[in-house]
């Protein structure tokens, strides 16, 4: 793997408690019956624009307050010139708007749009769009590189470690912010994750940051055992355990 320069995560300790996740919108249909949440309230006081904050997802803002804490590390490079750093961010889509959906279901057809511009939000879709997300974060940051986006639920992190190796390793950038937040504020993800991914695992949320600079190395991701751990991090999975695991795993 490239030289890591620092990294973050953001994840719930082992003493936060194991609960059952029920969606307000779904009730007891969509539920997943261990969960970690992350308490961030403590937490938004650090970012740099508060006005900011109201337009972003809950993921959006992890993703934030992970990159944040390498702040001082990215800065040498951003010194030189802002176009060195590049941004490989693993982050899913953002919520669909429920709470607006539940209220339109007894609508008649007749009020419908009148009732829909009164209930939606029309900064809505600034929590959807998961590049949103990055480029709120990279501009905290002072980032004008190239910055690249995958929302892969189960590869995402994966290809963003891929193409960070990739453009440090032919010089395109000078390093490498890979960075990746999960949360559960889309149930419709959760529950994809429950069917697919999580097994007997607990699901966490999550956020992670790691800064690398090329040596020369690359790795072969396909050869990591990633299902080592007793949680699961949604699209974040293999980033974290990457950044916080013991031993090399590949």
């Amino acid at each position: 793997m490239s030289h890591v320069l620092g990294s973050h995560v953001l994840i719930p300790g082992n003493d936060s408690p194991v609960q059952p996740f029920i969606s307000p919108y779904y009730k007891e249909s969509l539920s997943v019956p261990r969960t970690r949440a992350l308490k961030i309230e403590n937490m938004i006081e650090s970012l740099p624009d508060k006005r900011a904050f109201r337009s972003m997802s809950r993921a959006g803002t992890l993703l934030s307050l992970a990159c944040l804490e390498l702040q001082s590390q990215v800065k040498s490079f951003l010194d030189v010139s802002p176009f060195s750093v590049g941004i490989y961010c693993a982050i899913e889509n953002g919520p669909v708007d429920l709470k607006t959906a539940m209220h339109m279901l007894d609508v008649p057809d007749g009020e419908f749009a009148d009732q829909y511009r009164k209930a939606h939000n029309p900064k809505m879709f600034l929590m959807q769009l998961p590049n949103l997300a990055a480029a709120q974060m990279g501009i905290f940051l002072g980032i004008m590189g190239p910055m690249n986006v995958f929302n892969s639920s189960g590869f995402g992190s994966i290809h963003a470690l891929e193409q960070a190796e990739m453009d440090l390793n032919s010089g395109r950038v000078s390093a490498a912010l890979v960075c990746s937040a999960f949360s559960f504020e889309n149930p419709l993800v959760v529950e994809r994750i429950r069917r697919q991914k999580l097994n007997n695992r607990i699901l966490c949320e999550c956020a992670a940051s790691i800064l690398l600079t090329a040596d020369g190395n690359t790795t072969d991701w396909s050869r990591a055992d990633f299902d080592i751990t007793d949680s699961y991090y949604g699209i974040s999975h293999q980033l974290i355990v990457q950044i916080t695991k013991k031993e090399d795993i590949c």
